[in-house]
């Protein structure tokens, strides 16, 4: 009698004819069981795929019939997998699907998707089928975004045909194409505002909110505030009021996941600022301004910002916009916006030089001239009137009230300016170390050196600023202003520590103030000779680095005043010993050169001096001897000790 094994076995043998011949035969017996109708519709998989690989096509609808009828127990799902393949192949469009594939797996991603839009126009196929068609689409289009000639129109209508099909959401797939869009976006006639929504950004995966760290060491946008931010940014710019409020929502999650994501907070300014909601976008707008404060359009949006309710204060930020280093081809709108307001004032040398700071601009850069400065042009005034050779005077006479508006709240600090260095590569952009008087130790900053201004300024001269703390911990000047004061570099209080350590191979000494503030100095530095133990005099300041908190040395002398007893202290204990390395009944260590050097033993009595000391291995403070000024040696055979030296 046949058996399903047999079956089985004339299939891999490749008589899948005489194999389908037997197992109709096990079909027909009553007795019939799982593994029989297995080997059925395995040999009626492989006929269907067969007959549609070699155009015969003419038994498809009695093998689909019987693949159909064939009842199973749904547990085998590579089986249930390979009938859906085998039925979707009998049904119109199945033999391109089919084709599609086989496209597919030579990298033939245009031709592949052709095929499948050739099956889908017969007829809808299954998931699976629509899922490979999604693929299809992204990978040709992803080859045509690297071509070095992008075909756009073809792009997008990839993309328009994804979004129409009924793949799995949120997936890998899904994913891959919002990313894909996201290379477009900024691009003539794509709009990412209209495709996220219609991609719908409720289908984000958890990792797409993961930011990522590129080969450079730099932290790159995930890709949800990469999308939200480009549709928040089409969004401003739009007329479509249900688009800006669409929005909204999904900038706030944002703003809200990523605090430090400016631009977020420029897009969310903006959009409220295109509603109409100028009070809400206030807040907004000084966030991004005083991240951005030495950016001419920080300014510039601020002052749109406040133009309905303070056009004195408008009128104050376009002047501080102005102010800023940027390029005329860049500043057209707000200079209008000042030739404008300047008109209303009857200044009309101000305005006409404004307005042909515009032209001039605008004609060397081969753009149209804006049409509201070609009307002032045109009128007569304008000709008879003498340009002014500069503004900058009525810049400056407006700058205190543009940053009363965005620094008001903040107090004045005081604080010494340093020296001024070069970042390699950035030679021609100097910066100036600032020192921001603080509680204890000053805090270092860094400026272009553009922000003093015309100030001719030595190292250790005063000045006050406004400025507050970023994300990062480092301190951000706002402004900053001259200060008299008695003494340069006031706001350095000198700091008493002690050395407790000296590596003379390498050529430094170690010290510390406290359980916060240690640091190293040169030997090669110090005028004195310094032994461990000794009183070191140190001004410094704390600036935030890479690895965290650190310290710079400015100055370090020895000094007669004594640390404090948190960090130094004489002791005089008993000492045991064990394993070469001595303890003190209060837990001062020996370490075993010195138990080794003064020969010392269980119960002598020591007294010396110890510093604080910070055990890195099991990250607890501790205290270590760095002298023994004497030893008591306790005598068995006598009841006195001897004293050594």
């Amino acid at each position: 009698m046949i058996t399903s094994k047999e079956v089985f076995a004339k299939r891999k043998e490749g008589a899948v004819d005489e194999a389908y011949r037997m197992a109709l035969e096990l079909m027909g017996s009553p007795n019939a069981n799982d593994w029989d109708r297995k080997a059925f519709c395995w040999c009626l998989i492989d006929i269907i795929k067969r007959d549609i690989g070699n155009g015969h096509d003419a038994n498809l609808a009695h093998y689909q019939l019987q693949l159909e009828n064939v009842e199973l127990v749904p547990s085998d799902e590579v089986l249930a997998k390979g009938i859906r393949n085998a039925l979707s192949l009998c049904n119109p469009g199945g033999q391109e699907i089919s084709k599609a594939k086989a496209l597919s797996k030579e990298g033939r991603h245009a031709e592949a998707a052709a095929a499948y839009r050739k099956a889908f126009g017969v007829g809808p196929g299954n998931k699976e089928a629509q899922t490979g068609f999604g693929w299809e689409l992204f990978k040709y289009s992803k080859q045509l975004v690297a071509a070095e000639n992008v075909n756009l129109g073809a792009i997008k209508r990839n993309l328009n045909d994804y979004l129409k099909l009924d793949v799995e959401k949120p997936s890998l797939l899904h994913s891959c194409v919002l990313q894909l869009a996201a290379k477009l976006a900024g691009q003539d006639k794509f709009n990412m505002l209209v495709f996220s929504r219609l991609w719908n950004l409720d289908n984000l995966r958890p990792e797409d909110f993961e930011r990522y760290r590129g080969e450079d060491g730099k932290e790159y946008p995930s890709l949800a505030e990469k999308v939200i931010q480009q549709a928040g940014k089409e969004a401003a710019a739009s007329d479509n009021v249900h688009e800006q409020k669409h929005v909204l929502p999904r900038l706030d999650a944002a703003i809200e996941r990523f605090p430090d994501n400016i631009w977020l907070k420029l897009d969310k300014a903006k959009v409220l600022l295109a509603l109409g909601l100028h009070d809400e976008a206030l807040a907004f707008g000084l966030a991004v301004a005083k991240a951005k404060s030495n950016d001419y359009w920080a300014w510039g949006l601020l002052g749109d910002i406040v133009s309905r309710t303070d056009e004195d204060a408008a009128l104050a930020c376009y002047c501080k916009a102005l102010s800023c280093p940027a390029e005329d081809k860049f500043t057209g709108k707000i200079r209008l916006k000042m030739a404008r307001r300047m008109l209303e004032s009857n200044d009309l040398s101000a305005a006409k030089l404004e307005v042909e700071v515009v032209v001039r601009s605008k004609e060397s850069e081969g753009y149209k001239i804006p049409e509201e400065a070609t009307q002032i042009t045109s009128m007569p005034w304008f000709a008879e009137t003498v340009a002014a050779s500069s503004n900058r005077g009525f810049y400056m006479s407006k700058l205190p009230a543009a940053e009363a508006l965005l620094f008001g709240a903040l107090p004045w600090i005081d604080a010494c300016v340093g020296e001024k260095y070069a970042t390699p590569g950035k030679e021609d952009k100097p910066r100036r170390r600032i020192f921001i008087k603080s509680s204890s130790i000053p805090i270092e900053a860094s400026i272009p050196e553009s922000k003093l201004g015309r100030r001719k300024m030595a190292p250790g001269d005063t000045i006050k600023v406004k400025g507050e703390f970023d994300e990062n911990q480092r301190f951000k000047v706002f402004v900053l202003e001259s200060r008299e004061a008695a003494l340069d570099w006031d706001v350095f209080p000198e700091s008493i520590g002690v050395v407790d350590h000296i590596n003379r191979e390498r050529g430094v000494l170690h010290f510390i103030v406290d359980r916060k503030i240690d640091g190293v100095v040169s030997l090669s530095e110090l005028g004195e000779t310094f032994a461990e133990g000794d009183s070191i005099a140190l001004t410094l300041s704390s600036y935030t680095s890479k690895h965290g908190l650190a310290y710079r040395v400015h100055r370090a002398t020895m000094s007669s005043k004594q640390p404090s007893s948190a960090i130094r202290r004489q002791f005089n204990e008993e000492v045991r010993v064990s394993n070469g390395m001595g303890f003190t009944e209060s837990d001062v260590f020996v370490a075993p050169p010195m138990v080794s050097r003064h020969q010392l033993e269980d119960g002598d009595r020591v007294s010396g001096t110890a510093v604080l000391s910070f055990n890195k291995k099991r990250g607890t403070w501790g205290w270590k001897a760095i002298s023994i000024e004497q030893v008591c040696v306790s005598s068995p055979t006598t009841s006195g000790a001897a004293v050594l030296p």
